[in-house]
């Protein structure tokens, strides 16, 4: 498929301009999204997958709608008709289901998941079955036994967009030398007097998040996090101002990692070593098919992206993909979890999960 997929991209592309190697220019945005949703596949969700899917898709509706949405309305009130809610949401499923997942499927998961579990594997429950108490148990599991962890993983999640908009949009009157600076100031709960709404959602998420902590090691963790993304948002000026990155990616590492670690930090009660892989693997899948997919709009405004480079294609995102797949069965290894029914929920939930994500994406380029 991926050799298809990639045959089908470059018969599109311009040819070498006097007899030099070709030009990487953006074939047409159709074909790459054509190319970017047989990547990850149309799979038709069974029933019991299609149940699971649904609770986790409520349970982070009802946290963006109820705990995300209300608080950044009141500093962006117009944020309903920014093109950027429809985008901001789609992200906001992919992480916070991440996160949500950290929490029923580490090795460090409530007892109540770890003793429905065997209880299932003990009397061969098939997925239809898991599904069925899924339906009634995971959502007492999110709303009254993980709550606090459930809402702070929403607010991190949301927050790590936020971020990226005001990276891109958000400090355009900025010098380009201050914009780190003054990202990771408003993180800390410093506001500029001329922000821009993109920049009161961070602060206005920053100070539930940092409502959140729960001690000094917390804290201090926090912190060391939010350097990191002061670090992401250096990347990003190095990338404007054309430095090589020696990774070859254009800066894009940096993200992937302060942000899962962001991520990572919302849930770190569960999350361990294989979990936050996990995570950065899933996020780079993400990145790489934006940036697939912001071909035309990077090429209009010269940025370079690993994708305008030619370095992330489609033959980058199938392997992505891929090591996103395989370090879920070994998330399912680190837990005990044998080939069967609860495994292939897992897979087929998380499957699902990246293809909505890609639909969003591709629905909003």
């Amino acid at each position: 498929m991926v050799a298809a997929v990639a045959q089908r991209v470059e018969s599109s592309a311009s040819p070498a301009v006097g007899g030099g190697a070709p030009a990487i220019l953006p074939p047409a945005l159709v074909l790459r999204q054509r190319a970017v949703v047989d990547l990850v596949g149309q799979d038709a969700l069974e029933p019991s997958t299609a149940s699971f899917r649904r609770v986790l898709t409520a349970e982070v509706d009802r946290l963006f709608d109820r705990g995300v949405l209300p608080r950044v309305r009141t500093v962006w009130p117009d944020v309903d008709a920014a093109g950027f809610l429809a985008k901001w949401r789609g992200g906001f499923e992919l992480y916070c289901s991440l996160a949500l997942s950290s929490i029923v499927c580490s090795a460090r998961r409530p007892i109540a998941i770890s003793i429905a579990s065997r209880v299932f594997r003990a009397l061969g429950v098939d997925e239809e079955g898991i599904a069925f108490v899924g339906l009634r148990v995971v959502p007492l599991v999110f709303r009254v036994l993980e709550r606090a962890a459930c809402q702070r993983a929403a607010l991190v999640s949301a927050w790590i967009l936020v971020l990226d908009e005001a990276l891109d949009e958000g400090l355009n009157a900025v010098p380009l030398a201050r914009r780190p600076q003054v990202l990771a100031e408003t993180m800390r709960g410093a506001l500029p007097d001329d922000a821009t709404p993109e920049l009161r959602a961070v602060h206005v998420l920053g100070a539930a998040i940092r409502a959140s902590v729960r001690d000094a090691a917390d804290q201090a963790h926090l912190a060391r996090v939010v350097d990191d993304v002061e670090a992401w948002a250096c990347g990003e000026v190095k990338n404007l101002l054309g430095e090589p990155d020696p990774h070859g990616v254009s800066h894009r590492t940096i993200g992937i990692t302060a942000s899962m670690d962001l991520l990572g930090w919302a849930v770190s009660n569960y999350a361990g070593g294989v979990e936050h892989q996990f995570l950065y693997r899933v996020a780079e899948l993400g990145q790489m098919v934006d940036d697939w997919l912001d071909l035309d709009k990077d090429h209009a405004q010269g940025r370079v992206t690993p994708a305008t480079a030619g370095v992330w294609n489609p033959e980058t995102m199938a392997a992505s993909y891929a090591a996103a797949e395989a370090l879920l069965h070994q998330l399912a290894d680190e837990v005990g979890e044998p080939q069967g029914a609860y495994r292939r929920l897992l897979v087929r939930t998380f499957r699902g999960q990246v293809q909505h994500m890609v639909r969003c994406l591709v629905a909003n380029p």
